[in-house]
């Protein structure tokens, strides 16, 4: 295969830098596919652990043509990060479209000057929701992967309360937390002085008696009306828009999230059993969409056997 430097200019101006991985030989396949495989939030195109390299290398192997750029402000493009930021809120900029833009400057160039026949879009995280994001206003996506994709909203603004999650093993695990805390005469103390976080505490104990089927705080017109549960819950209105908007277009997606993330409850309690769930699905949606599970891994996939799965995941969905 052939690695290929690649630079171009963004709609402001500013240059900037990728990578393409060019097959030695010419796919089987009629069609001449390209993959855009984006960075994970602020980190440049390599991804930790030089996922995102060894992605493209498979990938690359295998037919498909692979471009890694960094957007403007990141690795070695030009341009800068939003100025007096905090990166929580760098974050809620990327997972409202920052990185878009960009994005569909590099699938233009990428699609003309390697006279691809299709696109898609790969990304962890930050770039899992920029390609979601990115496929509402360019139609030339056939298919979209999204790793670790963050559905609720990550700001500075957001307290401990807000984050934790209200199902899973990270709400047993605070339980227990608290169960402890009972002994502990110091834990009496803060709670009498009024430095316990009273709201977290509360949601706790609230979650973990509440009855299972009672998703959503038993309000089963939340499902229905995702805007209001979006204010309540904090999560991220422009990703349940998109991905309906992806789907209805009959276009494949593969969802594929690791067991020990953050956003995986979360993910699994609002999108995977509560959204998806209320809206029925078909068998058509039911084809196009898939769901795979990385048991054990971390967000960043620490462990090789942990990259493994992932790899093959993709490999195998890609080929489908």
């Amino acid at each position: 295969m052939i690695e290929e430097p690649i630079t171009f200019k963004n709609e402001k101006g500013e240059k900037l830098f990728g990578i393409v991985h060019i097959p030695e030989k010419s796919p089987l396949r009629e069609k001449k596919i390209g993959i855009n495989l984006l960075n994970p939030g602020i980190k440049y195109r390599v991804a930790p652990h030089r996922l995102n390299v060894k992605l493209a290398r498979r990938l690359c192997q295998k037919g498909y043509y692979v471009l890694r750029f960094d957007p403007c402000g990141v690795g070695d493009s030009e341009g800068e990060l939003p100025e007096n930021c905090l990166v929580p809120d760098i974050w809620e900029k990327i997972q409202t479209g920052h990185f878009v833009n960009d994005t569909i400057t590099a699938n233009n160039i990428f699609i003309n000057n390697y006279k691809l026949d299709k696109l898609f879009l790969m990304g962890s995280c930050g770039g899992a929701i920029t390609a979601l994001l990115t496929s509402r206003d360019y139609q030339r996506i056939d298919a979209l992967c999204l790793i670790d994709i963050p559905i609720n909203l990550r700001t500075g603004k957001m307290s401990f309360a807000d984050k934790v999650a209200e199902e899973g093993d990270r709400m047993d695990w605070f339980f227990v937390e608290y169960l402890k805390r009972l002994s502990s005469l110091r834990s009496w103390y803060r709670f009498m002085t009024f430095q316990t976080n009273y709201r977290a505490a509360w949601k706790v104990l609230r979650n973990k008696f509440q009855k299972k089927f009672h998703l959503f705080q038993g309000d089963s017109q939340q499902l229905q009306n995702p805007r209001k549960l979006w204010q309540e819950q904090n999560l991220n209105m422009l990703f349940f828009e998109s991905f309906e908007r992806f789907i209805e277009n009959k276009k494949r997606i593969l969802f594929i999230i690791a067991g020990n993330d953050p956003g995986t409850e979360i993910f699994h309690h609002y999108f995977q059993y509560g959204y998806l769930r209320d809206k029925g699905g078909n068998t058509d949606s039911d084809n196009l969409i898939g769901i795979f599970l990385v048991e054990n891994a971390n967000h960043i996939y620490t462990l090789t056997e942990w990259q493994e799965s992932l790899i093959e995941k993709v490999l195998s969905w890609i080929d489908g």
